[in-house]
């Protein structure tokens, strides 16, 4: 089996009870069964211990029992795992062995990377710069059987290579590449879904021809003139300020959803306030130019976070077939992001230093990625809600430059 991580995933090494946060507290500590076997060969008191605090699942694996602070019942009182200092590191369960790291398998590849749900991965993450580059290996491991359609997977892989092409490209400002991102997989979800999947390499040459792709933004560009000069004299203010009062609903919560961390509260209440104060919407515009004028030398953090989600989500739409929502994925991550980066960089007096800048996306990472069943409700969101239409990502994109 052939490994593929991003060059900076060798970087990573928790920094454990120096963290100014912990992975073991907010969510439940899903057991794998291997682990579970051997926890229950353990004797004596910490054998009594796990015992008490395990409640087993139908597939042989278990859960642990979070304290009343919602903490895992072995993270100690210096945010330590006793468990890993009783047992040692080779018998963690694969949850706390690979946090934050995530893994996608694909038969004979296998593709590792982390996540900013860890403040000291997203320090990683965000201070790189350019196209992702990548590490491959060999793993002795056997290969596993899947019913992967060759042929849709590597029209996906060359997808994913497009599509980071593109987003890397700063012959272009960032909204116009995420448009061309979007309108790529627009395309080729068009043809996912009627199962042509035979035209779709005529739609990837098409988007690789760098005079095709200049030519598709300077129409992206006229038609947003246009839509402006159209709004302008109809409503007496560019449809900018449309598109940025629906930024707000991005936060809205909905009914159970799993708060993993409270401070993810805490950046909704500086979006609340931001469009508290600025009431009208040409403000929120002038105020945008301003944070790109300020954030104007650390813009490209924003190009590694797409690096990120693009290696992470795209190619699972071998899955399922459903690119359009991975690009999705993608751009919403974006949108959330830098719209928490304006409202806390306004609550702070207009300053936002990189460490808040890593706080605001582990928190997101936290409440988005690690939680399943607030990742399914916001997936179903993204297919069903206008808000999240390819239109509207489009304009904020745009809007954001």
């Amino acid at each position: 089996m052939k490994l593929v991580t991003p060059k900076y995933y060798e970087e990573f090494k928790c920094i454990a009870g120096d963290c100014t946060d912990t992975c073991c507290a907010g969510w439940d500590v899903d057991v794998d069964k291997k682990s579970n076997d051997f926890y229950k060969t353990v004797t004596g008191p910490f054998g009594d211990r796990l015992k008490a605090v395990s409640v087993d699942d139908e597939e042989g694996g278990c859960t642990f029992t979070l304290t009343k602070e919602k903490r895992c019942p072995f993270l100690n009182d210096a945010n330590l795992c006793d468990l890993y200092t009783e047992l040692g590191e080779d018998k963690l369960c694969d949850t706390c062995a690979e946090f934050p790291r995530f893994i996608n398998n694909f038969g004979a590849l296998r593709e590792m990377g982390i996540a900013p749900s860890c403040k000291t991965a997203g320090e990683i993450i965000f201070a790189k710069r350019g196209m992702m580059e990548f590490s491959e290996s060999d793993i002795d491991e056997e290969i596993a059987l899947n019913d992967i359609d060759p042929f849709v997977y590597m029209l996906l892989r060359r997808a994913r290579k497009l599509s980071f092409n593109l987003i890397n490209d700063t012959d272009y400002k960032l909204g116009e590449r995420i448009a061309a991102f979007l309108a790529m997989s627009r395309d080729v979800q068009r043809l996912l879904d009627i199962q042509e999947d035979e035209k779709i390499g005529n739609v990837l040459k098409a988007y690789e021809n760098k005079d095709l792709v200049d030519e598709a933004i300077k129409n992206i560009r006229k038609r947003r003139l246009d839509a402006d000069t159209l709004s302008a004299r109809k409503l007496g203010f560019p449809q900018d300020a449309k598109y940025f009062e629906q930024i707000k609903h991005y936060f809205d919560s909905f009914e159970g959803m799993e708060v993993i961390n409270p401070d993810w509260y805490k950046v909704c209440q500086a979006v609340d306030k931001f469009y508290e104060d600025i009431k009208e919407s040409r403000k929120a515009i002038e105020l945008k130019d301003e944070f790109n004028e300020y954030y104007k030398d650390r813009l490209a953090e924003y190009d590694q976070l797409f690096n990120y989600t693009i290696f992470r989500y795209l190619l699972d739409a071998v899955n399922d077939y459903d690119l359009l929502l991975k690009t999705t994925i993608c751009i919403v991550w974006y949108i959330v992001l830098k719209a928490a980066d304006i409202a806390v960089w306004y609550c702070n007096g207009k300053t936002l230093s990189f460490t808040e800048q890593v706080d605001i996306a582990h928190l997101y990472s936290r409440q988005f990625e690690h939680s399943y069943s607030n990742f399914e409700v916001y997936n179903e969101m993204f297919e069903t809600n206008e808000i999240y239409s390819v239109t509207n990502l489009e304009a904020i994109c745009l809007m954001f430059d």
